[in-house]
C-alpha cells in the first residue's frame, strides 16, 4: 500500500533515506543539484520541509518544499527510476499543492534539471510551465582570490541583528521584494548555524549585502546585493572576492554561486571571478489550485 508522509523536521534516518534515493537519481539522470532539507529558512515552522511516498517500507518518491515567504515555494521532486510513470510525482505533487494552500500560498515552483526528460515530461503533464533557469557556478580553487580587486575602503564583516534594517533596506532596493519581508527573511538566516549573513562597508557606510550557505563539503553564496546608488562601482566584484578569501582560507569547502541565466551582468561578474558554469536547472511554475487538492495515499 502506497502512503505519503510530511516532515517538519526531517530526523537522521528520514534524511538517509531521503540522500540514498538521491544518489540513485543521480547515478541513473546525471544529476548536479542536491536536496535542500533544511526546513529552518521557510517563513512557519508549521510548513513540511519533505513529503515522501513509500510502497510498504520502500521509498518510491519525495518532493523538498521551500517557502522562505508566502509568495511561493520552492520544490525539487525525485521518483525512484524503477517507479516513474506510475503516478508517484502526481501524487506528492497534489499534497504539496494542498499543504501550499493550507499556508495561503498560492505559487508553485519546481525545479527540474534540462536533462532529466522524464522529470521536464512530468512537469508538462500537471501543467508547469518553464519561468526562467538559473545556473549553478562552481569556483577553481588552482586561482587565488587575492588576485581579485577589491576597491579600497571597502570591508566585509558578519552581520549582526542591529544591521537588520539597513540589510532590509538593500535586500528590498535590489530584489524588488517589500522591506518587511526582507527583514523577516534575514533574521530568521542570522539564527542559523549553517548560515552566515554578511554586510559590505565602504569607508565605514553600508553598501551591500551577501549570504553564505554551508552543506556537507560545499559553500554556496547566496543573495549579493549592491545598493542601486553604489553599483557600478566594482562593488559586487569586491564582495564576491572577499567572501572567497574567508571561505578559501578557513576551510576545504568546494565554493558555488547561483545565478538567474537572464541576469547577464551577474553571470558575466561571476565568470569574471573564477567561477564556471557547472549545472542549469528550470524553474517551472504553476498555480497550487491547478493541481488536485489532496492525495489519497496521504496518512
Amino acid at each position: 500500500m502506497r502512503k505519503i508522509q510530511l516532515f517538519l523536521q526531517p530526523d537522521l534516518p528520514v534524511v538517509r533515506e531521503a540522500r540514498e534515493l538521491e544518489s540513485v537519481c543521480k547515478a541513473h539522470d546525471g544529476l548536479f543539484g542536491s536536496l535542500y532539507l533544511d526546513p529552518a529558512l521557510n517563513f512557519s515552522p508549521d510548513i513540511p520541509a519533505l513529503l515522501t511516498l513509500h510502497e510498504d517500507d520502500r521509498l518510491l518518491g519525495l518532493i523538498t518544499f521551500f517557502a522562505p515567504t508566502q509568495a511561493e515555494a520552492e520544490l525539487t521532486g525525485l521518483t525512484h527510476p524503477d517507479v516513474r510513470r506510475t503516478g508517484v510525482f502526481r501524487a506528492l505533487a497534489a499534497e504539496a499543492a494542498t499543504q501550499a494552500a493550507a499556508f495561503g500560498i498560492p505559487e508553485l515552483l519546481f525545479v527540474c534539471e534540462p536533462q532529466v526528460l522524464s522529470g521536464v515530461a512530468a512537469l508538462a503533464a500537471i501543467g508547469a510551465t518553464l519561468e526562467y533557469s538559473e545556473y549553478s557556478l562552481r569556483y577553481d580553487r588552482s586561482l587565488p582570490p587575492e588576485r581579485l580587486a577589491v576597491p579600497a575602503g571597502l570591508s566585509l564583516r558578519r552581520a549582526e541583528e542591529a544591521d537588520l534594517d539597513v540589510m532590509a533596506q538593500i535586500s528590498a532596493a535590489c530584489f524588488q521584494e517589500p522591506a518587511e519581508r526582507a527583514r523577516q527573511f534575514l533574521a530568521r538566516a542570522l539564527g542559523l548555524e549553517t548560515r552566515a549573513q554578511y554586510l559590505a562597508l565602504l569607508d565605514g557606510a553600508p553598501v551591500a549585502i551577501g549570504g553564505v550557505g554551508i552543506e556537507a563539503d560545499e559553500a554556496t553564496i547566496y543573495g549579493i546585493g549592491v545598493s542601486p546608488d553604489m553599483q557600478g562601482r566594482g562593488i559586487g566584484r569586491g564582495v564576491v572576492a572577499l567572501l572567497l578569501r574567508r571561505l578559501l582560507s578557513s576551510s576545504d569547502n568546494d565554493v558555488l554561486i547561483e545565478v538567474d541565466s537572464a541576469n547577464a551582468g551577474a553571470l558575466h561578474l561571476y565568470l569574471a571571478c573564477g567561477l564556471t558554469k557547472e549545472s542549469t536547472s528550470g524553474y517551472y511554475r504553476i498555480r497550487a489550485d491547478r493541481l488536485a487538492s489532496g492525495s489519497q495515499f496521504r496518512r
